[in-house]
């Protein structure tokens, strides 16, 4: 089943609620309310719409901030050379694009060793992520890896993208450069 992003979740929302409005208004008229009572349902309606509207801006929230502790496993993972820690967060189809020349679509566990056989020929010194952007709904990151590789030190950029799945985040693309 394919997530929607935000926007167009807003976009279904909105539209629901036009059309919402317009025939509660023209049931309105249809039922020949008087004035207290028309002015009760719109200030209910829109109470309706308000908490409905606070239910999306708290998943919202509360999506980033499981795309940031994405983020820092994926980034412990990586300094630690364990890919047991965020291989879970492979998808199905993951791209990766190495500075070993290794590119392309790989599945979830052609991925997992993918990478750990870049990790254990560029065996990390530190990694840190230093730009993080999760207010989207593709978020991504990217941070410097810094290497010994048979004896010669070494930094590489690393870009990591995520897209949103049956309700988990799961790396869409890893970058390093």
């Amino acid at each position: 089943m394919h997530s929607f992003s935000l926007l167009k979740k807003h976009t279904l929302m909105v539209c629901f609620f036009i059309s919402f409005n317009y025939f509660g208004v023209r049931l309105v008229k249809e039922m020949k309310l008087n004035n207290k009572n028309r002015t009760m349902l719109l200030i209910s309606s829109f109470l309706l719409i308000l908490n409905f509207y606070s239910v999306v801006i708290k998943a919202q929230g509360s999506s980033g901030k499981d795309a940031q502790k994405t983020f820092l496993r994926i980034e412990e993972g990586i300094a630690n050379a364990t890919v047991d820690k965020f291989s879970k967060y492979f998808g199905n189809r993951n791209y990766l694009s190495l500075s070993n020349g290794v590119s392309g679509y790989y599945s979830t566990n052609q991925s997992y060793y993918v990478i750990k056989d870049f990790l254990s020929i560029y065996q990390p010194i530190s990694f840190k992520l230093t730009n993080i952007v999760t207010e989207t709904t593709t978020p991504f990151a990217s941070g410097i890896l810094k290497y010994n590789s048979k004896g010669v030190r070494g930094t590489s950029i690393i870009f990591i993208s995520l897209h949103f799945i049956d309700g988990e985040w799961k790396i869409s693309q890893i970058t390093i450069n």
